[in-house]
Parts: C-alpha cells; structure tokens; sequence
C-alpha cells in the first residue's frame, strides 16, 4: 500500500499543512502579542523556502473569498463612511504614497541599487501588486530590468506583510486604546430596512448571494483602463469583489431577492479565504528567498522594513494628530493607503469588526492608481 498523489493533490495538501502550522504558530503569545492567522503566512514563507509549493488558484480563491466577505459584512457603513472622512482618506492616501516615493528616491540616489530594484523592494514593502505590475511593465522591453524588479518584490513582500501585521496589532496597545470603545466610534446606526422575512434568498444560507458578489467582482476587477505613459490600472482579484460586496451590501436586497447571505457565511468564508491566501502568497514568497538574500545580502531587508515602517507611521500620526480620524477608521485607510490585504486581515481579526473595512474600500482604488503612477516614475530614474 502507497500513497500516490497527483501534483493538484499534492499542492493543496501542503497548503493545508501549512494553514495547520500556521495556526499553531500563530497562537505563540509573546507580551501579548501573537502573530494569529499571519503566522500561516509565516510558515508558507519557511515551507517554500524549502521547495514546496501549492496551486496559485487557492491563493486567488482566498483573497476573493475574504475580500468579499469582508465586503458584504461592511456594505451597510460604506457610504456614510465615505460622506463623513472621504476628504481625509484623500489626503492620508497621497501622504503614505509621497514617503513611500522619497524613500525610494533617496535609497535610488544614495545607495548603489539601480532604479528596478529599489522600486521592487518598495513595491513589496507597500505589499502593492498593482504597483509591482506597473513597474515590470514599464521596462518590459529589458529582461534584465524586469528580473531585477520582481527580486525586489520577492524580498519586500514578506518583510512588508510581516512589518504591518505586527504595527497593527503593536499600535492598539502602544497608545492603550479601549477596542470596545473604538469599535462604537466607527459603528454606524443601523438603516431600517424593513422586516427581511419579506425577502426571499434562493438558498438557506445565502450562498447564492455570495456567488453573485464573487461573479460581479470578477468581472469588474477584469476591466482594464489605460493610464498616461502606456499602463493599464484594474481593481483586480481584491478591489473588484470588495467593491461589489460593499454594493450589494448596501443595497441589502434587489425586489424580493435577499443580498445578505447568512453571517455565517460570512464568517467561515472570511476565516478560510485569508487561510488559503496566506498559504498560497507565503509559498509563494518563500520560493528563492534564500538564494536572493544570499546574492544581495540582508541589508535589504533593513532597507526594505524602513520603507514598510516610515510611511507607515508617518501616516498613523498624520491620521490621529491632524486628521483626527478614529483610530480603527485611520488605520483601515492607513492599510488601503498601502493596499495591503494582509494588513486588512489583521485590522479585522484586531479590531473585532468588519466595519473598517469601509474605510479600507474607500481609501483602496484612490491608492492604487496613485502607487501604479508613482511605480512606473520611479522605475526610470536609476
């Protein structure tokens, strides 16, 4: 007797030894700090370092999973939010993005790293898929260059996901914020809408419902629109689904038709998306990372954390000193000003609520198409 596995069976196998792992890391405590579902991240970065690897499907399936579930639980404070700080995500937004693009200038100009590979590092500090695309686009016709931003990437991304998971949670405790009370801050008064019995879902629990914002956001992600200097900007696997959730949870129901599925749904699509997406980016992450540490050195690493952590804070103290944001509304922008899912992730599990996930969706395209510009700039300078 013999297992025999094919390489889908295999793949989705580690993913879930992984996700198990994970877990059991994650429920580490230290000073009451723990790194929770990142520390599933954390062993897919050790676990592909190795050589092991997983489907980039489930990778895709879980952020679409989280992204949306996270969407249709905030859809009813997603306008209000935008009326009240849309103004202040504005403006936090263009800050993170302006230090992030000094940063990498200052690190192009004072260091020996060529403009691909600075912007690579910056790219995977703001943990910005977008940006990392824009960037490779605008050297494509130079392999090497290309080559160079995606090593960048490689190294920043684990650096930056790690840096602002740990902010995250760090900051809460830091200034001794009442979560409780935080959590009433941002709480939007219920809108009547009506006794829901008169609603009808076309499955017990909805999962209908959650399909249509999955379809919805798929396809409104894909849509492509052309930028000045040749790139193309997209909301893409996270921002389309997000989108069409906060919609549809807005909207609450169409006629007769229900748009909400069942919290549960919700909770246990949410719980299981940002598994299998932290497996899958962590194996993904963890493949060459030793071999690229081993041919740059790990002084990129620090370059990397302080491009991860100074727009970061500036942002943070720019949100509480002068916007005057509440602190889980600031930091969910803060979060989108970086589009970092996996700091939203975090934010959630931190905070208790899916309520910041309206400021995460408001700041969020405004993010991307500023960081998509700024990556195809700063790429051309070294």
């Amino acid at each position: 007797m013999r297992f025999v596995l094919g390489d889908s069976a295999a793949g989705i196998l580690v993913a879930f030894i992984v996700s198990v792992t994970g877990y059991l890391l994650g429920a580490v405590r230290v000073k009451g700090i723990s790194l929770g579902t990142a520390g599933v991240f954390l062993t897919g970065l050790l676990f592909g370092a190795l050589g092991f690897h997983a489907p980039h499907v489930l990778e895709t399936v879980g952020l679409i999973l989280f992204v949306a579930s996270v969407g249709l639980s905030a859809g009813p404070t997603f306008v209000h939010r935008m009326r009240q700080d849309g103004l202040s995500y504005l403006i936090l937004c263009l800050v993170v993005a302006a230090t992030g693009a000094l940063l990498c200038t200052a690190l192009i100009f004072m260091t020996s790293l060529d403009g691909s590979l600075a912007v690579g590092l910056m790219t995977g500090a703001f943990t910005t898929s977008p940006g990392f695309a824009a960037a490779k686009e605008a050297v494509a016709g130079t392999p090497e260059l290309v080559a160079r931003v995606a090593v960048g990437y490689g190294i920043g991304y684990p650096v930056g996901v790690l840096t602002k998971v740990l902010f995250i949670q760090v900051v809460p405790r830091w200034i001794g914020a009442d979560m409780a009370e935080e959590r009433k801050k941002i709480a939007v008064p219920e809108v009547q809408t009506g006794d829901r019995k008169q609603y009808h879902r076309l499955d017990p629990l909805g999962v209908s419902s959650f399909s249509l914002a999955v379809v919805l956001g798929i396809l409104l992600g894909s849509l492509e629109i052309s930028l000045p200097g040749g790139g193309t900007f997209s909301l893409g696997a996270t921002g389309g689904p997000l989108i069409t959730g906060l919609v549809l949870g807005h909207l609450n129901h169409i006629g007769i038709i229900d748009l909400i599925p069942d919290a549960r749904i919700c909770v246990t699509f949410k719980e299981l998306g940002l598994v299998l997406f932290f497996a899958g980016a962590g194996l993904e992450g963890g493949a060459g990372l030793l071999e690229i540490l081993g041919e740059y050195g790990p002084v990129l690493l620090w370059d990397t954390f302080l491009m991860a952590i100074i727009p970061m804070t500036a942002g943070f103290f720019l949100f509480r000193k002068v916007l005057k944001l509440p602190l889980l509304n600031g930091l969910g922008s803060l979060t989108a000003s970086m589009t970092s899912t996996p700091s939203l992730a975090m934010l959630v599990q931190t905070a208790g609520t899916d309520d910041v996930a309206a400021s995460y969706a408001t700041t969020y395209p405004i993010a991307m198409v500023t960081l998509v510009l700024i990556s195809q700039i700063l790429v051309k300078l070294g």
